[in-house]
C-alpha cells in the first residue's frame, strides 16, 4: 500500500527521469543536447531514462471533454398525456390588514412596581405579523381604512406566596406609543377583580373587550399591553400565563369571534 513518502518519491522519477540523481556532470558527463558521453574504450553499461508521455491524441477517444450548453426556455422531449396537469391556482387573495391574534410565548412574572410596563405578547399565532416586539402597530392600510379596531384581551395570571392569609393585586393597562407625544402607559386602564386582590394560588382572568377609533390613533402608533404589582419576591410573584392568555384585534365593524370568522 502506497504511503505519501513513496508517491512523492516516484513522481520525483516520473518527472525528472529515472537517472535524474546522476544528472551531475561529475557523476554522467553529457553533451549540450543532455545525451550522456560514453567514452569508446568504457566497458560501462549505460541505460538512458525512461518517461512516461501521454498523448492528448490518446486521451480524447475516452475522456468525453465536449462542453454542452443549457438552452432556453426548457423544453419537455415527452408528456405523459395520461396525467392530470389541470392545477387549482386559486389563491386566496382576501387578507385582513387589522386581524391579528397574539400571546406569551412563555410564563412571566409580573414586574413589582408603580408603573405599567410591558408584558410578554410576541408570539403571533395568526394574522398580521408584528413590525415591533409585544406590539400592535398601525400601518397606512388600517389608519386610512377609516375602520374602528377592537381589542379583545384574556389575562390568566397567578398568585404564589408563602403566606395563605396574605393577599396582593396585579393591575393592567392598554399603552399607547406615538411619535410625537411618545409612550402613554395609561392609554386605557383595567383591574382583574375588585380591588384587585387574589390570595395564595388563586388564578385570576383579566378580560377586556375595548373599540380603539380611528381618530384616536395615527400612522406608526404602537399598542402594548402594560401591567405592574406591588409585589415580586422570590417566593411572592404574580405569573402570566402563556396558554390561557391572548390578544385579538379585529375589524370593529365585522361581526367576527376570536379568530376572525364570522359569526352567523
Amino acid at each position: 500500500m502506497s504511503d505519501s513518502v513513496s508517491l512523492v518519491q516516484d513522481s520525483f522519477y516520473e518527472e525528472q527521469g529515472i537517472t535524474a540523481i546522476s544528472n551531475n556532470n561529475a557523476v554522467v558527463s553529457r553533451d549540450l543536447g543532455g545525451n550522456i558521453l560514453v567514452q569508446p574504450t568504457s566497458s560501462l553499461l549505460v541505460i538512458e531514462a525512461i518517461t512516461t508521455n501521454i498523448l492528448a491524441e490518446s486521451v480524447l477517444p475516452v475522456l468525453n471533454t465536449q462542453f454542452n450548453y443549457y438552452r432556453f426556455p426548457s423544453r419537455i422531449s415527452f408528456i405523459d398525456e395520461s396525467l392530470d396537469l389541470d392545477l387549482d391556482l386559486d389563491v386566496d387573495l382576501s387578507n385582513d390588514p387589522i386581524y391579528a391574534r397574539y400571546k406569551p410565548s412563555e410564563n412571566r412574572k409580573i414586574n413589582a412596581n408603580e408603573t405599567y410596563s410591558g408584558i410578554l405578547m410576541d408570539e403571533v399565532v395568526d394574522g398580521m405579523m408584528q413590525r415591533k416586539p409585544n406590539s400592535y402597530v398601525i400601518s397606512k392600510e388600517i389608519k386610512n381604512s377609516g375602520l374602528d379596531l377592537r381589542f379583545r384581551i384574556v389575562i390568566v395570571h397567578r398568585y404564589d406566596s408563602g403566606i395563605l392569609a396574605e393577599k396582593s393585586a396585579a393591575y393592567f393597562s392598554l399603552m399607547k406609543t406615538t411619535v410625537e407625544n411618545g409612550i402613554d402607559r395609561e392609554f386605557k386602564t383595567y383591574v382583574s377583580a375588585p380591588k384587585g386582590q387574589i390570595s395564595q394560588y388563586e388564578v385570576q382572568k383579566l378580560i377586556v373587550d375595548e373599540i380603539i377609533p380611528n381618530e384616536s390613533f395615527e400612522i406608526g402608533d404602537a399598542f402594548n399591553i402594560g401591567a405592574y404589582s406591588l409585589i415580586n419576591e422570590e417566593f411572592k410573584y404574580h405569573t402570566i400565563n402563556a396558554d390561557t392568555s391572548y390578544w385579538v384585534i379585529t375589524d370593529a365593524n365585522k361581526n367576527v369571534d376570536e379568530w376572525n370568522q364570522e359569526i352567523n
